[in-house]
């Protein structure tokens, strides 16, 4: 007991330096950077030892500035919830909430509520270095100079932190055949305005063949020859990366960073025996080659970014300056096996470089002040320069393509507020602001591009919002989608819709140069709630309708349909078997979706047990020094100990007063307790009790429905529209499912939980045949994945026993936790050889061990 009074005392003692510095803590600090003047605080009359919290400040610190506050604010303890790894990680778990609708990649990143150049600055950085996350609707982009199709998560880092966090990962499927694995490390300091990180990670995964799962060998190929063995259903891979940053403030004004980062990547698949051009067996060595297809990539990286608080002419105002450069150099090896009289044709080649340069500048600020607000604006202004060349070998001949492209775009955004209720303007009407933005385009070989948008923003009382936006927007193919070297891949296996059958072909792959520019129109209606300020519980819902016209699309499955629109794309023999497809990107006439998407985001806060221990010693505490005042005596040499953070003998408390590496040294001349005020800012920030403290726990569940009502295309005038929803398909994975969702459980307390996810799509039918008189049947598909967890350095009793594992976490995940496959069957109920369960997903479950530790 005495022990753990010592380990108790030393974690009330790691608030002390905590709240020194929070009450030490500027404006500008908590307003991110804005120098403010203040007046110093008076002395603190009351007992020191009160448990008073005061609360100064409105807005966090790193906080969006604008009128859309935040959809969903993770802390401190619902980040640990989540037991990842690194800032990329989090944002891979956090994919259900920071999906949208509008169906574009990754959110927009911001750091601190800035710009940053890429993702590469940050993705590397360890959870543990984070403080906050906001998640902000897609409408927050238009005010950094982005686009309004991607959703906003904002990052907000600790203000000290310093760690060197290794991990190693190793997987297998519970079936066997391969595995994989990953050894990290990553060096990260951070102090006030500076930081220094360096990430080092490698990943492998080894080869997993076809006669290694269960793959019903009869194809197409007419050899007789048994191809399992020489065919890789997982290629083995590698792929090692290097990413390092800086970044520092050059003034009390501007910060600045560089980032840089090198990847190589490389794979080599096999793609079965060499057969002559008759399809004729040929007589097999002791040691066969199959064919092979290898590539290797290195793209090399380097960014950086100017961020400032104000202008000349205003200190309302912020600024940006992004620049980057990116080099892709990519080769592809593709075996081409022999001719007819069994002679080695050579091996197809394609090499590839890219390079691109941007610049980008930002300003934000207010124009003018309305009774309802400030009118705020964002200009951008950038540039790019480009350029892709590439090289191809196919069948004995070599084609070169060489393209260039010169952009210059700017884009103009304005916040129009109309009623406030905090200003009572037109109060009734609650807050309401319009936005109204255009950005310009011009592309050395496209033209001048444009698109135009507006919306409303309308929150008519305090827990309900809507916000609406339209858009209309023109894109143009990338230079690898209009010049990408021709790639031929032989011994690749499709399923023919037009005749029901699975067939052996060679596949085309590779740039077009005859793309066009796309045109979108997009319209939003969003709603979001929060039922209650005293619960976390978040709901939205999202109706998206798109029309696209010239539609930029990769080349649709094998059906009738496709083979009617695109005949010179597809080649047969005399007897009508497919030979070869030309997957290269194509122009639909026009793609038309409707969709909603709805969901709920709840976490609800969980006590430890440790918490209540403390909670119990602090209560004691109090009723000894009440004791001690009542009877006039001082209070007991232990207790001062206890409270001024000091161990026995003066020494300092077990697991250096922190959780999570040594706490901030106190500002000198601060008291050792901290005082009232600045235990209660302790708390507010986090500190180690209360529903954010360190020793927090986690109940959260999330929720997302995606119900599509529409998806046609239309592949030119004159060809029946697809209908992907009623029986036709634009890939080989069948036609759209009209119900999709993505759900996730989790609970942690005590340094020990669970986390559970769940991905569920429903069935689909495509027709198949030349009068479309059969059908092919996609099954419903739903996937759970497991991750269990422990921190090794909550578990006290462990570490004092064993202090080397103070920051290590283990934790045991499984994949596909059932081993489902989609089913997929035809008219007969028989399944298709290309669909295959095992071919569909040859690894099935798998099982993943990390063990992860941080040096403080």
């Amino acid at each position: 007991m005495k022990r753990l009074g010592t380990t108790l005392a030393g974690l009330l003692a790691g608030v002390s330096p905590l709240a020194a510095q929070a009450q030490t803590t500027t404006p500008m600090q908590q307003a991110g950077g804005r120098p403010a003047q203040t007046q110093p605080a008076a002395p603190v009359q009351e007992d020191p030892y009160t448990d008073e919290i005061v609360v100064t400040a409105s807005e966090p610190r790193g906080a969006v500035k604008g009128d859309i506050p935040p959809e969903i604010q993770l802390n401190q303890a619902d980040i640990r919830a989540y037991a990842v790894s690194s800032v990329a990680d989090l944002l891979n778990e956090l994919a259900p909430q920071t999906g949208s609708a509008r169906g574009s990649g990754r959110p927009v990143v911001l750091l601190n509520g800035r710009r940053i150049s890429s993702f590469a600055e940050i993705r590397d950085l360890p959870t543990e270095a984070i403080e906050r996350v906001d998640i902000l609707p897609e409408e927050v982009a238009l005010k950094f100079g982005y686009s309004a199709d991607q959703r906003v998560v904002n990052f907000v880092l600790r203000e000290r932190f310093r760690a060197l966090t290794t991990e190693l990962e190793g997987g297998v499927p519970t079936e066997g055949g391969n595995s994989t694995q990953e050894v990290q490390a990553d060096i990260l300091k951070i102090n006030r305005d500076r930081r220094v990180n360096l990430d080092v990670k490698y990943q492998g995964t080894s080869a997993l063949l076809e006669s290694e799962r269960n793959v019903q060998a009869t194809f197409n190929d007419g050899s007789g020859v048994n191809q399992a063995p020489y065919r890789t259903l997982v290629a083995p891979s590698q792929d090692l990366t290097v990413n390092g940053s800086y970044a520092r403030n050059l003034s009390e004004k501007v910060g600045a960073t560089v980032n840089g980062t090198l990847e190589v990547q490389q794979s080599e698949a096999l793609r079965g025996l060499a057969l002559s051009q008759s399809a004729a067996p040929l007589a097999l060595t002791a040691e066969p080659s199959p064919l092979t297809a290898s590539s290797r990539t290195i793209t090399s990286h380097f960014g950086t970014t100017l961020n400032g608080d104000e202008l000349p002419w205003s200190n309302s105002w912020s600024w940006s300056l992004t620049g980057n450069y990116d080099r892709v150099e990519s080769k592809t090896i593709t075996d081409r096996g022999f001719d007819s009289l069994g002679a080695a044709r050579p091996a197809d080649r394609g090499n590839s470089t890219s390079n691109t340069g941007t610049v980008d500048a930002l300003l934000r600020g207010p124009l003018f002040k309305l009774p309802a607000g400030d009118v705020s604006t964002s200009l951008r202004i950038g540039g790019s320069l480009s350029g892709f060349d590439s090289t191809a070998f196919r069948n004995g001949l070599t084609t070169d393509a060489s393209l260039s492209r010169n952009i210059g775009s700017s884009q103009l955004n304005i916040d129009l507020p109309i009623a406030s209720r905090r200003r009572d303007v037109l109060q009734p009407l609650g807050d309401l602001t319009i936005n109204g933005n255009v950005a310009v385009q011009h592309l050395s070989d496209f033209g001048t591009l444009t698109t135009t948008g507006y919306g409303v923003n309308w929150s008519p009382f305090k827990p309900v919002r809507l916000l609406a936006s339209w858009t209309d927007a023109e894109d143009a193919p990338s230079t690898s989608q209009l010049g990408g070297p021709v790639v031929a891949s032989p011994n690749t296996r499709v399923f023919d819709y037009r005749t029901g059958q699975t067939v052996t072909i060679t596949t085309i792959t590779g740039g077009n140069p005859a793309l066009q520019a796309e045109k979108r129109h997009v319209m939003k209606l969003g709603l979001e709630l929060r039922p209650s300020e005293k619960t976390d519980l978040s709901i939205r819902a999202d109706y998206v309708t798109s029309r696209i016209r010239n539609d930029i699309a990769t080349f649709p499955a094998a059906t009738a349909a496709i083979e009617a629109a695109f005949p010179d794309r597809f080649v047969r023999d005399p007897d009508g078997d497919l030979v070869s497809i030309d997957n290269r990107a194509v122009n639909f006439a026009e793609n038309n979706t409707q969709q909603l998407r709805w969901g709920f985001n709840l976490s609800v806060p969980i006590k430890s047990s440790l918490e209540k221990k403390i909670a119990a010693m602090r209560a004691q505490r109090e009723k000894e020094r009440a004791d001690a005042i009542a009877a006039g005596k001082p209070l007991p040499a232990e207790g001062q100990a206890r409270l001024f953070g000091q161990g026995q003998n003066g020494q300092r408390p077990p697991f250096g007063g922190s959780l999570f590496g040594p706490p901030p040294a106190p500002p000198a001349g601060a008291a050792p307790g901290g005082g009232g005020q600045g235990g209660g800012a302790a708390r507010a920030r986090g500190g180690f009790g209360g529903p954010n403290g360190a020793l927090a726990g986690r109940l959260q569940f999330s929720l997302y429905h995606t119900w599509y009502f529409k998806n046609q295309i239309k592949i030119r005038d004159g060809v029946p529209i697809l209908d992907l929803l009623h029986g036709d398909a634009a890939g080989n994975a069948g036609g759209q499912p009209a119900h999709q969702i993505d759900a996730q459980a989790g609970f942690t307390k005590d340094g020990v939980g669970m986390r559970l996810g769940f991905k569920w799509q429903s069935s689909t039918s495509v027709y198949t045949g030349l009068n479309n008189t059969n059908q092919l049947n996609f099954g419903d598909l739903g996937t759970f994945n497991l991750r269990v967890f422990a921190d090794l350095g909550r578990q006290f009793k462990l570490v004092r026993a064993h202090p080397w594992l103070r920051g290590t976490r283990v934790s045991l995940g499984v994949t596909n936790l059932l081993n489902s496959r989609q089913r997929v069957t035809d008219q007969t109920g028989a399944v298709p050889l290309n669909y295959q369960p095992d071919l569909l997903d040859p690894t099935g479950r798998a099982v993943t061990l990390s063990i992860r530790k941080l040096f403080f």
